[in-house]
C-alpha cells in the first residue's frame, strides 16, 4: 500500500454518468481485484472514493467510475495535468489460476474484472467473460475484454449480444460443454446472488467482489462492515473478494 502522487493523463466521458480516469505516476504493483482510494479534487470533499483498478502498468492506471454524488461529480472536472493522490493497492483480490475460468460482471462491476481475466489468461487459462448491461449504449470495457478472452456481451433489452442475464449465457455455454473450474464475479447484488446460486449448485468455487460504502479503505472506520461466514468483516480490509460460500446475500 502506497499513497502515490499522480497526474491526470485523461478523464474520458464514456456516456452520460460514466467516465474513465487515467492517472500516471510511480505506481506500485497490484493484484487483480484490488482497489484504490482516489482523492477528490482539493476542497470538494474530505473523503476519498474507492474504485476498482481496471489496469495498471506501473506508470499509468485506469479507474472506471459512475457519477452518483458530489464527490464523483467533482472528479468529472479533473483535466489533464491536474494533480491528486491515490492510495493503492488495497484489499484482497481474485485468485488467478489456469484451467477454465468464467468471469461474470454487470454494469460498473466489470471494472476489477478486466485485470482478473487478463491475469488468468496469462496463467494459461481458458477464460470466458460474460458482461451484462442494460443496453448497447451502456456497455463498458467490452473491446478490452475481447482482447484477452472470449467475451459474451449481454443486454437486458437485447440491443447487443445475448438477450438476457449473464448467468443465462454462461449456463448456455455450460450446456454446450464449457465446464469452468472457477467463477469470478463483480456487479449488482441481484447478479451476484444469481452467480452464487449457480456456482454453488454446480459445486464450482465461486468468488464475489463486494461493493460497499467506504470511509478509509484500510479497515479503521468500519463503515463497510458486513456479515461474512457469520462474522462481521470489513469489505475493504478482509475483502473485497470473498468465496461465495461465506457471503450472505
Amino acid at each position: 500500500m502506497k499513497d502515490v502522487p499522480v497526474k491526470v493523463a485523461a478523464n474520458e466521458k464514456l456516456y452520460d454518468g460514466a467516465y474513465m480516469l487515467t492517472v500516471e505516476g510511480d505506481l506500485p504493483p497490484f493484484s487483480p481485484g484490488q482497489f484504490a482510494m482516489v482523492e477528490v479534487p482539493s476542497g470538494e470533499r474530505i473523503l476519498r472514493r474507492p474504485f476498482g483498478i481496471v489496469y495498471s502498468d506501473g506508470r499509468k492506471c485506469g479507474f472506471l467510475y459512475q457519477v452518483k454524488g458530489g464527490g464523483t461529480r467533482a472528479l468529472t472536472r479533473l483535466k489533464s495535468g491536474d494533480e491528486l493522490k491515490v492510495l493503492m493497492p488495497l484489499g484482497n483480490g481474485f485468485p488467478v489460476s489456469g484451467g477454465k475460468v468464467a468471469v461474470i460482471g454487470g454494469g460498473f462491476g466489470v471494472a476489477p474484472l478486466l485485470s482478473a481475466a487478463r491475469g488468468c489468461a496469462e496463467a494459461g487459462a481458458e477464460v470466458r467473460v460474460y458482461a451484462g448491461f442494460a443496453a448497447a449504449e451502456k456497455t463498458l470495457l467490452c473491446d478490452r475484454f475481447a482482447e484477452v478472452a472470449k467475451t459474451t456481451v449481454c443486454t437486458d433489452d437485447g440491443s447487443a449480444g445475448f438477450h438476457g442475464f449473464p448467468t443465462a449465457a454462461l449456463e448456455a455455454d455450460m450446456a454446450a460443454g464449457f465446464k469452468p473450474d472457477v467463477v469470478l464475479c463483480c456487479g449488482p447484488e441481484p447478479l451476484m446472488r444469481a452467480v452464487k446460486r449457480l456456482g454453488e449448485s454446480r459445486g464450482i468455487p465461486t468468488y464475489l467482489s463486494l461493493e460497499r460504502r467506504m470511509g478509509c479503505g484500510v479497515g479503521a472506520c468500519l463503515t463497510c462492515t458486513c456479515r461474512i461466514a457469520g462474522h462481521n468483516k470489513r469489505v475493504c480490509k478482509d475483502g473485497p473478494v470473498f468465496p461465495s460460500t461465506e457471503v450472505e446475500l
